[in-house]
């Protein structure tokens, strides 16, 4: 019982033994390399800074108003597509036609007071001219003159107020575009400067990037960067604007690169904002191995294959000849060759 026992287990032994070579990651030599290799060489790699930003339209505005009333009716909504100069928000005018007939009844008053010292002085002028009156009093008609005229200046701006006071009353778009908020509802008190609804024009689109300042003294106007998108997936973005100076509350520098029209505002986007160059090792999309969340290469040796686990680094989009690329940052060592 004993003397089969032990050579049983000694069998399964060997067995595991086999097994957990090949987990390790070693190819038995008899698999040859039966597919292409390649060399691995060190070489000059861009290096990019990975910046989160927003989309957003170039011309964007806030729509508020400069008077305080009741919100009578909201005639837009998000996402509601709209003409330049269309009525997007009207508030109560009992106030502004109140104040309308105030000021017309106050141009009527002034008016006729103006009417009547002309004709006053044209008598004192007549009367003078046959020294039937001294010069004093015609003097004082003329003076009445003048201050008539003014009080009908002030009266007609009066009346210019009240407006451009209804004006204010409905609130219009300033362009076409999009309507990409709204807090205006009815019966709400609008107040100045409150905003009510927001406006994003047609047109191109850019993406704001907060840039370390050592990364934005590298930039200029017209550089490319690639910005990536979940939703619109990629594209080449140039350079546009770059501030001056970092903002004292992010430490960081705002850079405006432009993208297409087509690009939804307020979407998060990654920008990969070059950063100089570096020396390392790059390696085809091909020839990584994945097994779960472990990424390695086979490498050739004159044995046959061996399965090298690896850490990779960022992703290098495909160029026009090739396929995309991983960044070694170690496991590999220039002048190995592995399989693709």
């Amino acid at each position: 019982m004993k003397s089969a026992f032990w050579p049983s287990l000694l069998l399964a032994t060997t067995l595991v033994a086999c097994g957990g070579d090949t987990e390790t990651g070693h190819v038995p030599a008899q698999t040859a390399t039966s597919g292409e290799t390649m060399q691995v060489t060190a070489e000059t790699l861009a290096s990019v800074l990975p910046v989160d930003g927003t989309v957003r339209a170039r011309e964007q505005a806030a729509l508020s108003t400069r008077m305080m009333a009741r919100i009578t009716s909201v005639e837009a909504e998000v996402g509601d597509h709209v003409g330049a100069g269309q009525v997007l928000v009207r508030l109560g005018t009992d106030d502004v036609a109140a104040n309308r007939a105030s000021a017309e009844a106050a141009v009527r008053v002034a008016e006729a007071s103006r009417d009547e010292a002309a004709r006053q002085v044209a008598r004192m002028d007549t009367l003078y001219a046959q020294d039937a009156v001294p010069l004093v009093q015609r003097d004082q008609t003329r003076l009445a003159l003048v201050q008539a005229e003014s009080q009908l200046a002030m009266a007609q701006a009066a009346m210019q107020q009240v407006d451009a006071a209804a004006r204010y009353a409905a609130v219009r778009a300033p362009f076409a575009g999009t309507v990409v908020s709204r807090t205006a509802a009815v019966g709400d008190l609008a107040a100045p400067g409150m905003p009510l609804m927001g406006v994003a024009a047609d047109g191109p689109r850019e993406v704001v990037l907060g840039v370390p300042p050592e990364v934005a003294l590298a930039l200029s106007p017209g550089d490319e960067i690639v910005v990536r998108s979940e939703s619109a997936g990629k594209t080449v973005a140039k350079v546009r604007a770059i501030a001056s100076g970092a903002d004292p509350r992010t430490r960081t520098v705002e850079v405006r690169a432009d993208l297409p029209a087509d690009w939804s505002t307020g979407v998060s986007v990654t920008a990969l904002v070059p950063e100089g160059t570096r020396e390392g090792i790059a390696i085809p999309e091909s020839a990584v191995v994945r097994r779960g969340q472990l990424t390695g290469v086979r490498v050739v040796t004159d044995q046959g294959e061996m399965l090298r686990w690896i850490r990779l680094g960022r992703r290098m989009e495909a160029g026009e000849e090739g396929e995309a690329r991983f960044e070694v940052l170690s496991g590999l060592e220039p002048g190995e060759r592995i399989a693709l």
